[in-house]
């Protein structure tokens, strides 16, 4: 039984995660369990765990990781990332970061540094690394080819923080899913910014490219697809929560045992490109 701190709780991912864990008749009840949470908010945090049936509340990271096999950095925001998932480096546990891996491309280098050269397995993904319209987009590729994907340049409707108008928010879940089928080996990157949208252009290393579109004032929509030899497939991804399902199974039964990893070098390159977009950006209010 794989035994799981929560680092974060302010993010909708912690039930996400957890109702497919806690609870007897969850998928993977017979693999998992939650034991124990930490958040920055502990009235939250209490709320929370007594809902999704988490045992301890931690006052820190430290104490959550206490007996933990694998933490799980859920935090809604990219810059309450990085500390947790240090600590959890620390202590040697496998360690999850969900997206976006971090605020900036320093601190995804420090973590990677950091794992690395403790032997700690680390990873981030987005969920929509996942998605079936992904697998079927890549299952039916021909060749060399240019893959496509699309979303909110920003996140507008989830209230005024100002770490929701950047493209690190859905933006993450495009671009790593871009990264997924071109793969993350570029050989050169071209960035057009317009009143109504961004335009990140890859060219592989394998010859293939890669397209990526955020759209401003929009809400949250998500497409995938591919042009090659063989035609033209694009799907608009269906947010049933289904790949959530699908991320845990990769976390939970190869992750975790050793057997397969999303790259370190792909979560890099999704951050690198990100944090040049948000840099670059002067239609950005």
């Amino acid at each position: 039984m794989i035994r799981i701190a929560f680092l974060g709780s302010d993010s909708t991912h912690t039930e996400a995660f957890a109702n497919r864990i806690n609870g007897a008749d969850a998928p993977f009840a017979s693999v998992a369990r939650v034991t124990s949470i930490w958040g920055e908010d502990p009235d939250q945090t209490a709320a929370k765990a007594q809902a999704l049936g988490i045992e301890k509340v931690a006052a820190t990271p430290r104490e959550a990781l206490q007996d933990a096999d694998f933490a799980m950095v859920i935090g809604r925001f990219a810059d309450a990332h990085t500390e947790p998932a240090l600590e959890a480096i620390a202590a040697g546990v496998p360690t999850f970061v969900d997206k976006p891996f971090t605020e900036n491309a320093a601190n995804a280098r420090k973590l990677i540094d950091a794992a690395r050269a403790k032997g700690v397995r680390l990873c981030s993904a987005s969920p929509l690394r996942f998605t079936p319209e992904l697998i079927s987009v890549r299952n039916g590729a021909k060749g060399k080819a240019t893959y496509l994907a699309s979303a909110p340049a920003a996140c507008t409707d989830l209230g005024p923080d100002p770490r929701l108008n950047s493209a690190f928010f859905y933006g993450i879940h495009a671009l790593e899913m871009l990264l997924e089928l071109a793969g993350h080996d570029i050989a050169r990157h071209q960035i057009t910014f317009g009143p109504r949208f961004i335009h990140l252009h890859l060219d592989m290393e394998s010859g293939s490219a890669g397209s990526l579109t955020l759209v401003r004032d929009t809400p949250e929509f998500y497409s995938i697809g591919r042009i090659d030899e063989a035609g033209q497939q694009i799907e608009t991804v269906e947010l049933d929560g289904g790949y959530y399902h699908a991320e845990l199974d990769h976390l939970l039964n190869a992750f975790v045992p050793g057997k397969s990893s999303i790259a370190l070098e792909s979560s890099l390159a999704a951050i690198e490109l990100l944090e040049e977009i948000d840099t670059r950006d002067t239609y950005r209010s």
